[in-house]
């Protein structure tokens, strides 16, 4: 199911980039990196370069795989990096999401204008966007220490500090008489997230203790299951969503309404972007130069003849045609060349990211074919041919270079609605359905005899592997990454990092 996959690759943590990769979907990767920036450097600029190592089978080349399919195949998002609060710190006098959040229902509720209201849906959306992130941090740091002797008492703490923020959150409410329904609706929509995630949190600790039949862990499992059930009575009295054991219509309902909910709680994190070509008036004045010097150099030729064939107009009119062939070719030649010097200072698009109309920061990307001796020396290590792979010339696996150049402004993300914002993520999503078009069936036949030298006849997958090879450059600092993706035609099967 989309977006159900844990996160399988970690790729880097740092200070100053953070990438991540799972399987979004059977036939997506997903690629999320987060930028931040110093905090002494105004404009931070980062540059992320990914080669793509596609099979030959797959006929994908610069022919049969345009860059605006490419740039289809691969989607992009572009989000503010969530504010950093544990569970702890989500309510109380010195919270800084849930005071944001009182101050903006206190405002609406003294005078309801446009920015208010605006600023009331604002801080709803994040303050559940934090909340998911916090309840996230503090399940998985308790699935992946679990013992005997101290799951029990972080449990008790998780469950406790959860019921605080819900109730004190849920106390807004009653500050809420007079507000419209339009707003209470919104409301209402931040509080079923926030509900459906405290379900899905406390479900995948018990589905982890489960796991751990040596250890003795009633008293913990017991503590989350009355936390769901108080959750799930609520949302039946709230009229909220929930699942219902054999009632496919309504669980099919149940997963697309908590789709829409996430959609709408997250947009607070999203950016508004312009995409557009990056360099087009620079590339139109270098074509036209392309063919102001063709022209010259057809009439430099073109003038000897003149001058001496004069009373040979046939034979003039035939050589006429000839330069203006060459002169065509020499335009065509020409514009190559501007365009190949070009293309490392010019990228394919120029994204500018904005946050209420104030740009923030651009990113630009581009992409192309290139051989094997275009690839550097360290990435083609990273690939990590065999043997029997070294020789591309037989083997000719198709090489992608996607490029990406990417700014942020630190002072006007710095404190940017009351937060801290840290920096952006660009979530990139490279769909595989083009490249399993031309792939054999999924499953082959494989014989052999057994014990008893009866044949047997056995299934196995039919894989193609694509690799990923990642640098990541920032400040005077680079770092590489890869990865395999096994896939066949009925989409990917594993990611394995190298």
């Amino acid at each position: 199911m989309a977006g159900h996959y844990a996160w399988t690759v970690l790729l880097i943590s740092n200070e100053m980039i953070d990438i991540q990769t799972k399987i979004h979907d059977k036939f997506a990767i997903e690629f999320k990196v987060g930028f931040s920036g110093r905090e002494d450097v105004k404009d931070e600029h980062f540059d992320v370069n990914t080669w793509i190592f596609i099979p030959n089978g797959l006929d994908i080349n610069k022919n049969t795989y345009s860059k605006d399919r490419f740039y289809t195949d691969m989607k992009s998002n572009v989000r503010l990096i969530t504010p950093s609060f544990t569970l702890k710190d989500m309510v109380g006098e010195q919270s800084v999401p849930f005071r944001n959040l009182k101050k903006a229902v206190n405002d609406e509720m003294a005078s309801d204008t446009p920015e208010h209201r605006s600023e009331f849906e604002f801080q709803l959306k994040l303050f559940g966007s934090i909340f998911k992130s916090s309840i996230r941090d503090a399940a998985t740091a308790i699935s992946k220490n679990l013992s005997d002797t101290s799951t029990f008492e972080q449990c008790k703490t998780f469950t406790g500090e959860l019921r605080r923020v819900l109730t004190d959150f849920r106390g807004l409410k009653d500050q809420m008489n007079g507000l419209s329904q339009e707003l209470l609706s919104k409301y209402a929509f931040a509080d079923e997230y926030m509900s459906h995630q405290v379900e899905i949190r406390s479900l995948r600790i018990i589905r982890a203790i489960d796991q751990r039949k040596d250890l003795n862990l009633d008293l913990a499992r017991k503590e989350l299951e009355q936390l769901f059930v108080e959750e799930e009575t609520y949302k039946i009295k709230q009229g909220y969503s929930h699942a219902v054991i054999d009632d496919e219509k309504n669980n099919r309902q149940l997963v697309y309404r908590h789709s829409l909910l996430k959609k709408y709680i997250e947009s607070a994190l999203f950016l508004k972007v312009n995409t557009t070509q990056d360099g087009k008036a620079v590339k139109q004045i270098s074509f036209s130069l392309a063919a102001g010097l063709a022209m010259m150099v057809s009439m430099l030729v073109t003038l000897p003849f003149q001058k001496y064939l004069g009373n040979y107009p046939y034979l003039i009119f035939i050589i006429l045609i000839l330069i203006y062939m060459l002169k065509d070719r020499i335009k065509e030649l020409t514009r190559w060349l501007f365009a190949y010097q070009l293309k490392d200072k010019y990228y394919d698009n120029k994204t500018v990211v904005n946050i209420k109309d104030k740009k923030v920061g651009w990113i630009k990307e581009g992409m192309d074919f290139i051989t094997d001796d275009k690839v550097p020396a360290e990435v083609m290590a990273l690939r990590g041919r065999s043997t029997l792979e070294s020789d591309n010339a037989f083997l000719e696996e198709k090489i992608i270079l996607y490029r990406k150049k990417v700014e942020v402004d630190q002072d006007l993300l710095k404190n940017h609605y009351n937060y801290d914002f840290k920096g952006i993520n660009d979530i990139m999503r490279y769909h595989i359905n083009f490249l399993t078009k031309k792939m054999d069936n999924p499953e082959s036949l494989v014989h052999c005899l057994d014990e008893e030298h009866r044949v047997h006849s056995l299934k196995a997958d039919r894989v193609y592997t694509l690799f990923f090879v990642l640098q990541f450059k920032w400040s005077e600092q680079v770092e590489y990454k890869s990865f395999r993706v096994v896939v066949n035609r009925n989409g990917i099967l594993e990611i394995n990092p190298r």
